[in-house]
């Protein structure tokens, strides 16, 4: 049965991915970028509604009130899917920091071309590191919260900094942007694990945790973040 429900899930959320911009056809013609964050938060609150209805996978969130009222920086862990569909439901229009091959996908590619959202080029050098800092105080003047996967990609449970380093990205936006930037850890790889249909039942824990103070350098920086995010006990 956990097969076959999330091969249903699966077969959904692909296809929902494509459905959403047929709903909001009009954002292809106004190129209306609040509408379409709106089909994305639709496409989030359905979407992790039938995760709880097919795969039995619930969430919590811990630490809501460490999320500054002005526009900050979320550096997230990432381990599957679910936290590019999450924060729709906590920060009013997310702008995700995501790779420009994603763009390619049909429809879904297409309509994050309109979507609030930085597209970067991971081998782009320093010039797509002044492209992301550029982009991210754009949204950020604009009101706009940012949310950005400092290590770059899905990371499996248990697999150690060495294999997968925190990148640069996130110490350039510190030192550049002025936004606060507030660590997120998570869990979510266990019950979704990266590459895998196959999900396990359970709850999903999200846990913010105090921002990190300005004034530190590069080195500083990198040091208290990982220390946040890997050594702080998991929640």
């Amino acid at each position: 049965m956990p097969l076959l429900t999330s091969l249903l899930f699966w077969l959904f959320i692909s296809s929902w991915g494509a459905i959403i911009p047929i709903i909001y056809f009009p954002v292809f013609i106004t190129k209306n970028s609040k509408l379409a964050d709106h089909g994305a938060k639709v496409w989030a609150v359905v979407g992790l509604w039938m995760l709880k209805k097919l795969c039995r996978i619930d969430h919590k969130i811990i630490g809501l009130e460490k999320i500054p009222k002005e526009p900050c920086i979320i550096a997230c862990k990432h381990q599957s899917m679910w936290e590019t569909i999450v924060m729709h439901l906590i920060l009013e229009r997310p702008v995700y920091v995501f790779k420009k091959e994603l763009l390619k996908i049909p429809f879904y590619g297409w309509y994050l071309q309109i979507m609030s959202g930085i597209k970067i080029d991971r081998n782009g050098g320093v010039g797509a590191l002044k492209d992301l800092i550029k982009q991210t105080k754009k949204y950020l003047e604009a009101g706009q919260s940012i949310v950005i996967f400092p290590q770059g990609t899905r990371v499996p449970v248990g697999a150690s900094t060495d294999q997968y380093p925190y990148q640069s990205g996130i110490a350039a936006l510190y030192l550049s942007c002025g936004a606060k930037i507030v660590p997120a850890k998570l869990n979510s790889g266990i019950f979704w694990e990266k590459n895998k249909i196959l999900k396990k039942s359970g709850t999903i824990t999200l846990e913010f945790l105090d921002p990190i103070e300005a004034g530190l350098s590069k080195a500083e920086f990198m040091a208290k973040l990982e220390e946040k995010m890997e050594q702080t006990p998991t929640c």
